[in-house]
């Protein structure tokens, strides 16, 4: 292991690996891998590396410039670096970075393919699965398991693949609006339950982080509030349709008591349950 970059704290570590002749020519091949705990004065710059680069952010947030453009990332995305080319990037705070360097014989056109659709910041759609494969890549070359140059090449590749499908535009409306809508199903068939927000990230595949990010992209509220709104929304017609009592329909909306349903209808409706009632009853 060689020294590691200057602006990462003690905890990093970083892991050299050199692949075989007939691996060079046949798979997708790491060069090193790293896990790195920055502080804000990370800082790396190059004119090339001869390889190309993937980090991946679990926290914090830094920059990248390429080709006179600058481009800023944040937890949870993916960056690749062409490294043959010049280049800039580092931290803004203190962040945590999983990373690898890697080549092979079509990796350029995979790289560019990314490239072209999304830029050098991605996101990825299943952050738990990406994030398996990945520590599989980092702890096959940090010596935690033997290294097996065919499987190794496989994860890079499905990485890649994921990054190509996610960073594909189309497909990936459409997956962020079937996702939505999925669980938007799933909270109005389960109104009346604690719907938390590890739950409905779990059922959607992604992190809790990920998945409030996309579910308020689409719907223009984070998931708590579209629960709240839902919950209001089933009050409001049971008070204009019903004569069921304040009581009953704070539970059949999923309120879990009647001072809290009172307390957040009036916050959303600006009057209480029976000022409601009394303005638009049905006759």
């Amino acid at each position: 292991m060689r020294p590691i970059d200057v602006g990462c704290t003690e905890k990093s570590a970083v892991f050299f690996y050199t692949a075989n002749e007939i691996a060079k020519k046949t798979f997708f091949y790491p060069l090193c891998v790293g896990h790195y705990f920055c502080t804000a004065e990370y800082h790396v710059q190059r004119n090339n590396y001869n390889s190309f680069l993937l980090l991946y952010v679990k926290k914090g947030e830094g920059y990248l410039t390429v080709n006179n453009k600058k481009y800023l990332f944040h937890k949870e995305d993916v960056i690749l670096v062409d490294c043959y080319k010049p280049h800039i990037y580092g931290t803004t705070k203190d962040s945590e970075i999983l990373w690898f360097h890697f080549d092979g014989s079509t990796s350029r056109e995979y790289v560019e393919m990314i490239f072209a659709n999304s830029g050098p910041v991605c996101s990825v759609r299943d952050l738990i699965s990406f994030e398996k494969d990945l520590n599989r890549i980092i702890l096959m070359i940090s010596g935690s398991t033997s290294v097996n140059d065919a499987l190794c090449s496989y994860y890079i590749l499905k990485i890649l693949t994921d990054l190509i499908l996610c960073s594909t535009r189309l497909l990936q409306e459409e997956n962020t609006h079937s996702v939505t809508e999925d669980i938007i199903t799933y909270i109005n068939n389960n109104i009346s339950h604690k719907l938390s927000l590890e739950e409905l990230s779990a059922r959607a595949g992604l992190s809790p982080f990920y998945f409030t990010r996309l579910f308020k992209k689409e719907t223009g509220h984070t998931p708590h509030e579209y629960i709240i709104l839902s919950k209001v929304n089933i009050a409001k017609f049971y008070l204009k349709s019903s004569t069921y009592s304040i009581k009953e329909i704070c539970f059949s909306s999923g309120f879990s008591s009647e001072s809290s349903f009172c307390s957040t209808f009036r916050k959303v409706c600006g009057m209480t349950p029976s000022e409601y009632r009394e303005n638009n009853t049905i006759t």
